[in-house]
């Protein structure tokens, strides 16, 4: 038997690098000396699967020597202190360990001042641990979602899906432990996923619940899901000091709010999201990363939030891999929903302009500035008669397969998966008022013939430089040829972008202009200047 010695010395610079935001005067710890796991090591929990190692810690007695039992190995840790605990923290690094359970686990702590105590995590499995992360359309609960009673009454046929729900809070300095929970570690199940229909969206995120299932259904074995979210809330609340300092003027609001702003009874002060919920969790090993937000940033410029959201990806990276001593791919899978519609559809272009933003204005991921991102995009599944608001749509099922397809994609490396619909390799000027819109060797279908518009002008900052196209014909099968007069409505003669989708709510549901026609994906709305030339 192999029995793993950690040092002192080595244990408390893992521990210290445990606390990633600078501070070292982490909040919230428990009293001292008490032998206990931290809050999110619970029975029934899914552990992160090979080829990472997952990661177990706890708090205990000053130099109380500790033995983990796993599978008939001994691991050996020491309680060491803290600047920022009470308590003393140990931990352990389990081998890489492949999709399998279920297990239980021994952990043992002898010491000389306290007779030996002894812990255990029963009806553990293996598998991959995704954080469910973002504002209400994360939070939304799977019972108000459509097909919701399919889905409930299956619940049970997913024994090896896990789920972890947290409850919100915020903070003004990063916490260590999370602080409580709406369900520790359970198994799916009506109860658990929030049987009864409520419009606080209480209990287990619809979003995030059915990408796992689909992810389950794939792969075939445990996937463990945090829902970690908080409806109306900023990205701002979400990001660390570092992701604000990245991105000049980004404070949430400056000054005095935008008129049109409406106010949530919800945090969202620069980092007090990312201290109470997120930085509690980053020594635990994950998969990967889903996010629904940007509808309470859509008051603000969009400016911000293209400089936020990819430095936030980046951050929550780093930290995740630093906070778990390496074991988390510094590069993790990041997913996100490409914003659906609002409370007031057609006359506003705050979401158009925040859906290019979550791409850091290039309309499509992964791109040069969001590597091993994948993008669900939304905008053709609007709800207007939702009960819960336009804002609040309820085809979250659509929503949570468009995010796994991109997640068989890049996190599981499935290239020949589509998962992207139709975006332009290039839209150029043509003799005549005309405009080739190219899609490369993608074909596609066209539904509609209305949803393109051109900038007749040098500058296209003024909406009222924009018209709408007279004609959209389909050239080929994966090029269009549109056709314009902007003599009709300016004094210049030729248009210099085009831009497509740029509404609120574009389209009814799977009924915008553009899908592929092998995927029936929607292509994602964008922005581009006409090249002067077609070659």
């Amino acid at each position: 038997m192999y029995c793993r010695q950690v040092t002192v010395q080595s244990h408390l610079k893992w521990v210290l690098s445990l606390c990633t935001v600078v501070l070292l005067g982490c909040s919230n710890v428990e009293s001292a000396d008490q032998f206990r796991l931290a809050p999110h090591y619970t029975d029934h929990m899914v552990l992160q699967m090979e080829p990472y190692s997952a990661v177990i810690w706890g708090f205990g007695d000053v130099g109380a020597e500790i033995s983990l039992i796993f599978k008939g190995k001994v691991y050996t840790s020491m309680a060491a202190p803290v600047s920022f605990s009470e308590s003393a923290v140990w931990k352990v690094v389990l081998d890489p360990t492949p999709p399998s359970g279920p297990f239980d686990i021994t952990i043992k702590s002898s010491s000389k001042s306290m007779p030996t105590e002894v812990l255990y995590l029963k009806d553990v499995l293996f598998g991959d641990v995704w954080i469910c992360s973002g504002q209400s359309n994360m939070a939304f609960n799977v019972p108000n979602a459509f097909n919701a009673s399919e889905v409930l009454k299956d619940s049970y046929k997913y024994p090896n899906i896990r789920l972890l729900a947290i409850k919100e809070v915020e903070s003004t300095v990063p916490f260590y432990n999370v602080t409580s929970f709406y369900e520790e570690w359970s198994l799916p199940s009506p109860a658990t996923l929030g049987d009864a229909k409520s419009a606080y969206f209480l209990y287990f995120s619809a979003v995030c619940y059915m990408f796992g299932v689909e992810l389950h259904q794939h792969l075939g074995y445990p996937i463990g899901l945090i829902s970690d979210n908080w409806g109306g809330t900023s990205i701002q609340a979400w990001s660390s000091p570092d992701v604000i300092n990245a991105c000049p003027n980004s404070t949430r609001f400056e000054g005095k709010p935008p008129e049109n702003y409406t106010k949530f009874d919800s945090p969202h002060e620069n980092n007090v999201l990312w201290n109470a919920m997120i930085h509690p969790l980053l020594n635990f090993t994950i998969k990967g990363a889903i996010w629904y937000q940007g509808e309470a940033n859509t008051g603000e410029p969009a400016e911000k939030y293209a400089c936020l959201f990819p430095n936030m990806i980046k951050d929550w990276r780093a930290k995740w891999y630093e906070g778990t001593g390496g074991h988390t791919d510094p590069n993790f899978p990041f997913g996100f929903v490409q914003l659906c519609t609002s409370n007031v559809p057609f006359n506003d272009t705050s979401f158009p302009a925040l859906r290019w933003a979550q791409t850091a204005d290039m309309g499509f991921v992964p791109n040069n500035r969001m590597s091993n991102v994948f993008m669900a995009v939304a905008v053709d599944l609007p709800d207007p008669t939702s009960p819960y608001h336009a804002i609040h749509p309820r085809y979250k099922q659509d929503v949570a397969h468009r995010l796994a397809l991109g997640a068989k994609a890049l996190a599981y490396g499935e290239t020949y998966v589509q998962f992207q619909g139709p975006f332009p390799e290039k839209v150029c000027s043509m003799t005549d008022n005309k405009i080739l819109v190219s899609y490369g060797t993608q074909s596609i279908t066209l539904k509609s013939t209305d949803v393109f518009e051109v900038c007749c002008g040098p500058s296209c900052n003024s909406e009222d430089m924009w018209i709408p196209v007279d004609v959209v014909q389909q050239q080929t099968s994966s090029s269009l040829m549109i056709g314009y007069d902007c003599n009709k409505y300016t004094v210049y003669q030729t248009g210099s972008s085009l831009r497509y989708i740029w509404q609120d709510m574009p389209c009814s549901f799977k009924d915008c202009a553009v899908y592929g026609a092998q995927s029936d994906l929607p292509g994602p709305p964008f922005k581009l200047p006409l090249e002067a030339k077609c070659v």
